[in-house]
């Protein structure tokens, strides 16, 4: 049995951003949604497991690994991926056209709610791929050496390609694919078992959910707002959402913590179940002394951001010593109307999507033009001098907490409030993130997949 190793942090006071490039980042990002026991993960170039927690983003690159006993759950926008114990998922390619995904060892059900014209989905397996072709619930097992594998439709229709097999596999059918050299299929019925019977009981029915009304259900995270907020309409922003049970004092982006991953950079991981959408998406504001996320404009296709928030510290630089503190890093969510500048790309078309639910388009589009014009990687003046609404509700931490993955609100907590009421008022506020590394130490573990 692999037992998951897990990643030691330790604070590198350099500059480091994350490749900047022409070339837009994917848009859709899938989320971690459900954890039972252990799911481990490495990025691409890593070897060692570490523990994945719920709303870890999902990307390519991305491995996870579910120990025997245990079982996970990944969405990305209205599909679901569930894990049976012993699996694992390589994500070979996920963009807003390409889900392409590979199962080494182990056995994953899918949820495919939509399939748009001009999107695809692949599964890879060790004797082949199944291609799916339409909506519908599949149940795929890669099988083994002397196990043959086996793709179940309940709902849709698939295809495997393999060797010199080209197989349809139509609702209510199981293919069962088997052989090295040769490969030889017969067909079966598709039947239900405990893992089937559980991932059903894990889905939702989308037609009782209020959230695909408001936002476009290739959001990914959508589907926890109705149970853990209502919405509202607002004169000066339209639909909003309103979290429920939230305790006293809190802000966004304040109960989680933060991780690197290329090739956003300095990404945010919140703790809540519903955290993923409104921390991706959309703007926060103060409404009648609560906070509400405002998803803006209806978007069909939303595109995923890292952390939607401004950073407290001197620009270039992203932290600043505090008096009592040390090296600190702060930062605070965007209201609506303000410009989220990306460190990642300098793509004029990515900025104006990731902006253009919540920002005037002739605004962002004058700012990507000034932006393009100068041939600068630095955002336009008018983005750094923007009024930040929310600044008060600046977070800070020391840095060390910041690069080591650390939980923020108990190190929030420790902070003098005057400390942070300096911070909101006073100081500079910067568009990018801090230049600080992350220095990943990996406990002492086997790399490579858990089975070869």
């Amino acid at each position: 049995m692999r037992r998951l190793a897990f990643s030691l942090l330790a604070i590198v006071l350099i500059g480091v951003l994350p490749a900047f490039a022409q070339e837009a980042p994917p848009a859709r990002v899938g989320r971690v949604s459900f954890v039972s026991g252990q799911l481990g993960f490495h990025l691409a170039g890593e070897t060692a497991w570490s523990a994945a927690k719920v709303n870890y983003p999902v990307a390519t690159g991305g491995s996870f690994w579910t120990d025997p006993k245990s079982r996970a759950e990944l969405r990305i926008g209205s599909r679901t991926i569930s894990f049976a114990g012993d699996t694992v998922l390589d994500v070979t390619k996920l963009d807003q056209q390409v889900m392409q995904l590979a199962v080494p060892q182990g056995r994953i059900n899918l949820r495919v709610r939509t399939l748009l014209e001009g999107e695809s989905i692949e599964i890879d397996l060790p004797r082949g791929a199944v291609w799916i072709l339409q909506p519908g619930i599949y149940d795929i097992d890669s099988g083994g050496p002397d196990q043959p594998e086996r793709i179940a439709v309940f709902e849709g229709s698939a295809r495997f390609v393999g060797g010199t097999l080209d197989v349809a596999v139509n609702a209510g059918d199981a293919a069962i694919i088997s052989g090295t050299q040769t490969l030889t299929a017969a067909t079966e019925r598709a039947t239900s078992d405990a893992f089937t019977k559980w991932c059903r009981s894990r889905d939702y029915d989308e037609r009782r959910l209020a959230a695909p009304y408001h936002v476009s259900p290739q959001m990914t995270g959508y589907e926890e707002l109705d149970e853990y907020g209502s919405w509202r309409a607002v004169p000066q922003y339209g639909e909003v959402w309103f979290p429920r049970r939230v305790a006293s004092g809190w802000a966004p982006y304040r109960e989680g913590h933060w991780v690197w991953v290329e090739p956003w950079g300095w990404s945010w991981v919140d703790d809540e179940p519903w955290g993923f959408a409104p921390f991706h998406y959309g703007r926060w504001a103060m409404v009648e002394d609560q906070w509400a996320w405002v998803p803006g404009e209806f978007v069909p296709m939303p595109v995923y951001a890292p952390a939607l928030v401004a950073f407290v510290g001197e620009p270039g630089v992203g932290y600043w010593d505090a008096p009592s503190v040390g090296p600190a890093v702060g930062w605070f969510p965007l209201a609506p109307g303000e410009v989220y500048w990306p460190s990642y790309t300098r793509n004029a078309g990515y900025i104006r999507n990731v902006n253009i639910a919540n920002v005037n388009i002739t605004t962002i589009n004058q700012m990507t033009s000034a932006a393009g014009s100068r041939g600068a990687a630095d955002p336009p003046p008018q983005v750094a001098s923007q009024n930040f609404a929310n600044r008060g509700a600046a977070t800070i931490v020391p840095a060390r907490v910041f690069t080591n993955a650390a939980p923020v609100a108990p190190a929030a907590r420790q902070i003098p409030q005057q400390i942070v009421q300096q911070a909101a008022r006073q100081a500079p506020v910067s568009v990018r993130p801090p230049q600080l590394t992350p220095a990943f130490a990996k406990a002492p573990g086997t790399g490579g997949a858990p089975r070869g």
